[in-house]
């Protein structure tokens, strides 16, 4: 609250009263104080006008504003997996046992002699097309008995499609051949299980070597 004190000289009372009308229009709704010096003194009076403090009025905008985070998409490597129109079998010619264990044992030893290399470098290359050629010998044979040849002879050229990719990729140094390498792996195990539950035979991988923790 404010306190205003004005001096005024021969003032008469309807002037007085004139004065806080006024002051009490400006302010909406002040508190007007007069005090006048008693009839018959000097011609000199002091008014004390009292005006309550102004009301202020406070507004409040809110904005709204739509924030957009980027989002960040990391690439990762693939492997593809191209199956080749399953061949037709059409030979008659009875299943050679001996034939066909010779060339199971030779892509066993040939995933043995991988698993020293991690299927990466210019050594892993060589015994991808060991495999690769392996594999091919297998497809000349007739499929075991019991298990459906085309299904067989397709997981077969399958193989030899990825062993002969993963040569070229170990030989340019490519780090996409240990990744592939994992999954000829997992699969010729799969060939085998296979194999023993139609020959009752016990074929195996080795046990794969321990991964080093980084």
């Amino acid at each position: 609250m404010r306190v205003v004190r004005v001096r005024v000289t021969r003032v008469s009372a309807a002037l007085l009263v004139s004065t806080a009308v006024v002051v009490a229009s400006c302010s909406g709704n002040p508190g007007v104080e007069i005090s006048q010096a008693p009839r018959g003194s000097v011609p000199t009076q002091t008014v004390t006008v009292t005006v309550s403090a102004w009301r202020t009025a406070t507004q409040t905008v809110t904005a709204t504003t739509t924030m957009v985070t980027p989002t960040t998409v990391l690439a990762t490597p693939t492997v593809t997996v191209t199956l080749p129109p399953r061949p037709v079998v059409t030979s008659t010619a009875p299943f050679d046992q001996a034939r066909a264990m010779a060339s199971y044992q030779a892509i066993i030893g040939d995933i043995t002699a991988l698993d020293a290399t991690g299927g990466a470098g210019a050594s892993a290359a060589l015994r991808f097309e060991s495999l690769a050629r392996h594999l091919t010998v297998l497809e000349t044979t007739t499929a075991p008995p019991g298990l459906d040849p085309p299904s067989f002879f397709g997981r077969v050229a399958s193989l030899r499609l990825f062993a002969d990719a993963a040569s070229a990729e170990a030989l340019a140094g490519s780090p996409q051949a240990p990744a592939r390498y994992a999954v000829i792996r997992s699969e010729v195990a799969v060939l085998l299980s296979m194999v023993n539950g139609a020959l009752r035979t016990s074929l195996a991988l080795p046990t794969p070597p321990a991964t080093t923790a980084p």
